[in-house]
């Protein structure tokens, strides 16, 4: 049995797949540590990875929550300077309007003054000439009527 030539093929075998396969056995575990430590580190690349963009993502969110608090403070402030800017503006329109008003009634007055001194000065007009067609007709009651309007005037005069 030992002394067969196929009993030694077949240990010659055995020692060639032995020799081969320790060394297949280290290549292939140093293949598979490497790719096992190559994972590793692109595990490792890929939580820092994520780690950073959730940072970035909370920086982010955080911004955006400051902007829209900002963006809110400054519509509030513009609503308050427009309501102040209405009432304002109705404030100057009632002053406006009150002038208005004061300024027309003040003309109307100056008008009905003047409407009622040019009403006395015609009615005063026509009485005169009423008076004098009347002395017209008797000039005794003329002379009369001057003397007596003379001395009136020089009362006021005086």
């Amino acid at each position: 049995m030992f002394s067969t030539p196929e009993f030694w093929v077949f240990i010659a075998f055995v020692l060639l797949i032995a020799s081969f396969g320790k060394r297949a056995y280290i290549f292939v575990t140093q293949t598979l540590d490497q790719h096992s430590q190559k994972v590793t580190d692109q595990l490792a690349k890929a939580e820092s990875l994520h780690d950073e963009a959730q940072s970035l993502l909370n920086s982010y969110k955080k911004k955006h929550e400051e902007a829209l608090e900002q963006a809110n403070k400054i519509i509030a402030y513009a609503e308050r300077e427009a309501l102040e800017l209405k009432q304002t503006s109705e404030r100057e329109l009632e002053k406006f309007i009150a002038q208005k008003e004061k300024a027309l009634h003040e003309r109307m007055n100056i008008e009905r003054e003047e409407m009622k001194a040019k009403l006395i000065s015609e009615a005063t007009d026509e009485a005169l000439k009423i008076v004098e067609r009347v002395l017209a007709k008797s000039p005794a009651d003329l002379k009369t009527l001057t003397e007596a309007s003379l001395k009136e005037v020089a009362k006021l005069h005086v």
